[in-house]
C-alpha cells in the first residue's frame, strides 16, 4: 500500500519506536541495521523504562554461553519445557519463533553493540525442582556485564535510569554477586570503584550498552515526548502523534512502551483484583489503548508477571507513601502464609511469579474470593534470625511496624485474624512439618523458594507481615504474530503496526520460565520486529 505524504507531517522517518526499555532499544538497533531511519520516542525524562531498574537478566535457551560452559541444551528441550510450563495456553508458532531466534538475537547484539553477557550457570529454570521435561539446571539466564556510563555515555549518564527503588537489588552489584559472591573486602572495593566511576550493573547495564549502540548508529531519541495516538488511513498505521507533532513512519511503528499495571481501571477490568506494581509508574497502558483504537485483537489480558509484595514504612517515595518491595521470608523454615481468615491457601515455596495468582482464586462453594489480599506471612523468631526481611536485619530487634506476640493467639489478635482459626492452622502445619511433610500443598517436595525446607513454627516470639499480590509488569495486550505484527480482530496483521515487550500479549501466556523471562522474551521479539519492519517497502510516495 502506497500513501501520499500528507502535508501535515512534522517529520517523516522509516520506523518509529515508542518506548526506551530493552525491547524498544533492541528493535531500534535492528531497524537501523536494516537500513531504516529510526526515531525513538520516550514520554519520560529518562531513557530505560522498567528494564533499567530490573535485574537485567535475559532467559535465552540454547545460547552460545551455555555451550562454552559445557551446559547441554537443545531446541527440543527448550520447546518441551515451554510447552509444559505454559500449559498449552500459548501459540506454538510463537514459542518456536522465540526458541529459534533467541540464541541468534543475543549473539547479534553482542557482536554489533557494546553489550557483553555472561551465563548464570548456577541459576536454574524456575521449574527445575518440578518434574518438567526439558528443564535446565542453569545457564539459560544471561546477565549483562557492568557498563561504564561515566566513560562511555558522559553526556547521557544523567538521562539514563539506573537506581531503582527495590532494596533487594543492589545498586552496584551484579545479580551473580548478589546471589553467589562472598561479601568480602575485595567485592566492597570493586563496588566502591563502580560507584566512583559510574559503572552500572543489571538492567542499567543492558540499557547503557544498547543505547550506546544507538548513538553509534546516529539514531534519534526524543525524551519527554509522549505518543498519544496512531495516525491511520484505511486500516493501516502511517505514523504517530507525539508531543503534539505528527511523525510519519514509512515502514512501521513499533509499540514497546510497557504494560498497564499502573492504570487501576485497566487492572480491575482485565485482571479483576488490585495488584501492587514494583515497576516505574509510567506504565499506564498507552500502547494498549492505541492498539485497541487500531482494532487489535487482545490476548492474555488477565495475566501479569507476578511477585508477592510487601510494604516497609521506612522505604517511601517522594510523597511519603511506602514503595512496594519484593517479598522477604516466604518459604523460609518456620514460616507460613495465611489469608485474612487465618488459613493457608498455597504452597509457600512456589515460584514468585505463581504465588500471587492464588490471591485471585474464586471459591464457588462460598461464592467469594477468600484469599483477596492482603495475606499474612507468619513466622517465628528462628525464621527472623536467619533472614533479611525488608529493612529488618536478622540480628536486630523487630521494628514497631512488625506485628509480634509471644504466642500465636496473641499474634492473631494483633492482625485482626480469628485466633482459633490461626491457631488451628499453625497446629496442623507444625504437626506435619515435624514429620517433614505437607499433605495440604506438598511444600516438602515442590517449590523454588527454599523447596523442601520445612520446620514447625515453634520458636517464639512470633511475627506477621502483610503480603500482597504484586507485579513486575502486565503481559497481556495486542495479539501478535511471529514478526511481532499486531493482529486485527480478523487475525490479519494491521499494516504498519508492531508490539513487543510488555505492550504485547506474551508468547509464554501466564508462565514465567525463569529469571529473565520478561526481558528475554521482549528482546527476542523486538529483534524480529526491528528486522521485519526495516525490510518493508516505503509506503509513502
Amino acid at each position: 500500500m502506497t500513501q501520499p505524504v500528507p502535508t501535515e507531517w512534522d517529520e517523516v522517518v522509516d520506523v518509529v519506536v515508542v518506548g526506551s526499555g530493552g525491547a524498544a532499544l533492541t528493535a531500534a538497533v535492528l531497524a537501523a541495521d536494516g537500513g531504516a531511519t529510526v526515531t525513538v520516542l520516550e514520554k519520560a525524562a529518562m531513557v530505560g523504562g522498567t528494564t533499567a531498574v530490573s535485574g537485567g537478566v535475559m532467559w535465552i535457551p540454547n545460547n552460545a554461553h551455555m555451550a562454552k560452559a559445557g551446559i547441554p541444551d537443545s531446541r527440543a528441550d527448550a520447546l518441551a519445557y515451554l510447552k509444559r510450563v505454559t500449559g498449552g495456553r500459548s501459540d506454538p508458532a510463537l514459542l518456536e519463533a522465540f526458541v529459534d531466534s533467541a540464541p541468534e538475537a543475543v549473539s547479534y547484539l553482542e557482536e554489533h553493540t557494546p553489550l557483553e553477557l555472561s551465563s548464570l550457570t548456577a541459576f536454574p529454570d524456575y521449574y527445575y525442582p518440578y518434574e518438567v521435561p526439558g528443564r535446565c539446571p542453569g545457564g539459560r539466564s544471561l546477565e549483562p556485564a557492568p557498563f561504564a556510563f561515566g566513560r562511555e555515555l558522559p553526556e547521557w549518564r544523567e538521562r539514563l535510569v539506573h537506581r531503582g527503588t527495590l532494596m533487594s537489588l543492589g545498586s552496584y552489584t551484579t545479580l551473580a554477586e548478589d546471589l553467589f559472591a562472598p561479601k568480602d573486602a575485595e567485592l566492597q572495593a570493586e563496588l566502591a570503584r563502580r560507584e566512583a566511576e559510574d559503572v552500572r550493573p543489571k538492567g542499567a547495564a543492558l540499557i547503557g550498552a544498547l543505547f550506546k549502540g544507538l548513538l553509534e548508529r546516529e539514531v534519534t531519541t526524543q525524551l519527554e515526548t509522549p505518543v498519544t495516538d496512531l495516525v491511520m488511513d484505511a486500516g493501516a498505521v502511517l505514523g504517530v502523534v507525539a508531543g503534539g507533532r505528527r511523525i510519519g513512519a514509512r515502514r512501521g511503528v513499533i509499540l514497546a512502551c510497557g504494560g498497564f499495571e499502573w492504570n487501576p481501571d485497566m487492572v480491575r477490568a482485565f485482571i479483576g483484583y488490585d495488584i501492587l506494581p514494583l515497576s516505574p509508574p509510567n506504565n499506564v497502558g498507552d500502547g494498549l489503548s492505541m492498539a485497541i483504537a487500531a482494532g487489535a485483537q487482545l490476548a492474555n489480558m488477565g495475566s501479569y508477571w507476578g511477585t508477592p509484595a510487601m510494604l516497609d514504612p521506612g522505604i517511601v517515595g517522594d510523597d511519603g507513601t511506602p514503595i512496594p518491595q519484593f517479598e522477604g521470608g516466604r518459604g523460609t523454615p518456620g514460616s507460613i502464609v495465611v489469608n485474612r481468615r487465618g488459613v493457608r491457601f498455597a504452597n509457600e515455596s512456589m515460584p514468585y511469579n505463581d504465588f500471587p495468582k492464588a490471591f485471585g482464586v474464586f471459591d464457588a462453594s462460598a461464592l467469594e474470593f477468600p484469599n483477596e489480599g492482603p495475606g499474612w506471612l507468619i513466622f517465628d523468631h528462628g525464621a527472623k534470625s536467619g533472614n533479611q526481611i525488608l529493612s529488618m536485619a536478622p540480628g536486630a530487634p523487630a521494628p514497631d511496624w512488625v506485628a509480634q506476640a509471644d504466642d500465636i493467639r496473641g499474634l492473631a489478635a494483633a492482625i485482626d485474624v480469628d485466633p482459633d482459626t490461626l491457631a488451628a492452622t499453625v497446629e496442623r502445619f507444625n504437626a506435619n512439618a515435624a514429620e517433614h511433610v505437607d499433605p495440604d500443598f506438598h511444600r516438602h517436595r515442590q517449590g523454588l523458594m527454599g523447596p523442601g525446607a520445612l520446620r514447625p513454627l515453634d520458636r517464639p516470639p512470633f511475627y506477621a507481615l502483610a503480603i500482597y499480590p504484586g507485579t513486575l509488569g502486565t503481559n497481556g495486550g495486542p495479539r501478535v504474530n511471529a514478526h511481532a505484527q499486531v493482529l486485527s480482530q480478523h487475525g490479519e496483521p494491521i499494516e504498519g503496526l508492531y508490539a513487543v515487550g510488555n505492550t504485547a500479549a506474551n508468547a509464554f501466556a501466564w508462565a514465567y520460565p525463569s529469571g529473565g523471562g520478561t526481558i528475554g522474551h521482549g528482546v527476542v521479539f523486538a529483534y524480529r520486529a526491528g528486522r521485519h519492519a526495516a525490510a518493508q517497502t516505503n509506503r509513502f510516495s
